[in-house]
């Protein structure tokens, strides 16, 4: 079936995912799983396992205004159409104008396997990473467009999909052990890298991933700050208030409630361990959830007030999108707070 692809910034491209073909119709054809590495602007399109085919270089865009500008977006609408195109089956890596490298591959876990996303500034660095932790519902490519902007400020940036989303394995455990293992199995990537700065790791998660990722922030000493935003932190005590669907779904998921099966639910409530957190905690918390209550950001900031470790408590209004680019919550607290514990060298002339 033929796909029509993105015009916009990047030129069109043209994929038929029926016989094989994609990126202008000008890949040759490749068994399943092998890797597609694209280097646009050079004029060279070639598979991991050999093979060059030529094509006409795009256009190179500069987006005009600052790094955060809608007329930045030019990395992701080329990321999206190399994925829709054919060209990200089972993984691929490329690079941009810009000289920033992307790749999308998968870290084995548990016999199956996570999907991973990153983005690495042009260098060789070292310099610091940040991972990107998901809400339910969603993916690694969630935070693509956010990725090219941390990278245009010195981070490289890593996300993965929680087991059970995406194309990594299920099942879903909602932050249980597998997730938890997920998220260290994409740090140890990160601290294995010598182009990723010793002690300079650190996450942001939202909703349940803000749970995950406080979770391996604790068992982890590779992480240094952490950003939390609208998670639950004490699944134990927070499920008589959480929405009757979420509940119904936790009871499907976890095999029964907090009375009925205690220990499950408990080694989801990183809030029991909070006292053994090594970095500073930023927590954002919306008055408006819906999903989680704000009661769950007071009593996680007053655990880590108890115990006099570092914290920041932001308290925001209106239903939060996911680590959105632009979104006022992102600018103004989140990219500060890691622009401030990690110290990425930023390009002369990038605004953050």
């Amino acid at each position: 079936m033929g796909v029509s692809l993105l015009k916009e910034n990047v030129g069109v491209l043209r994929g038929d995912a029926g016989n094989g073909r994609g990126c202008a119709g000008k890949c040759r054809k490749r068994a399943p799983g092998e890797l597609a590495v694209m280097r646009e602007y050079g004029g060279e399109m070639r598979a991991a396992r050999g093979g060059v085919s030529k094509y006409s270089p795009y256009r190179r865009f500069r987006p005009a205004g600052g790094l955060w500008s809608a007329g930045g977006l030019w990395p992701a609408n080329l990321l999206l159409a190399l994925a829709l195109a054919g060209c990200g089956q089972g993984g691929y890596e490329t690079q941009t104008p810009g000289g920033d490298r992307v790749k999308e591959w998968f870290l084995p876990l548990d016999g199956g396997r996570i999907e991973a996303l990153a983005v690495w500034p042009p260098g060789n660095g070292p310099r610091p990473a940040l991972l990107l932790i998901h809400a339910g519902k969603s993916r690694a490519q969630r935070f693509r467009r956010t990725m090219f902007r941390l990278a245009g400020m010195g981070f490289t940036a890593m996300s993965i999909s929680l087991p059970g989303f995406g194309d990594s394995t299920g099942p879903e455990d909602f932050a249980g052990p597998r997730s938890v293992r997920a998220v260290l199995e994409a740090v140890k990537y990160l601290a294995s890298r010598q182009d990723v700065r010793t002690g300079g790791i650190g996450i942001y998660g939202i909703g349940q991933g803000a749970t995950a990722a406080l979770l391996a922030a604790i068992r982890s000493r590779n992480f240094h700050p952490a950003a939390l935003e609208n998670g639950v932190y004490g699944l134990d005590k927070a499920y008589p208030k959480l929405p009757p669907a979420l509940r119904e779904r936790l009871r499907s998921l976890l095999g029964g409630s907090p009375r009925e099966k205690p220990g499950t639910y408990r080694v989801r409530s990183p809030i029991h361990e909070a006292g053994n957190l090594r970095g500073p905690v930023l927590i954002i918390h919306s008055k408006d959830s819906k999903r989680f209550p704000f009661s769950e950001a007071i009593r996680l900031a007053g655990a880590l007030e108890k115990r006099g470790l570092p914290h920041r408590f932001v308290t925001t209004r209106g239903r939060l999108r996911e680590f959105r680019p632009g979104h006022p919550s992102i600018r103004r607290w989140v990219v500060p707070f890691m622009l401030k514990h990690l110290r990425p060298k930023i390009p002369k002339g990038v605004r953050p």
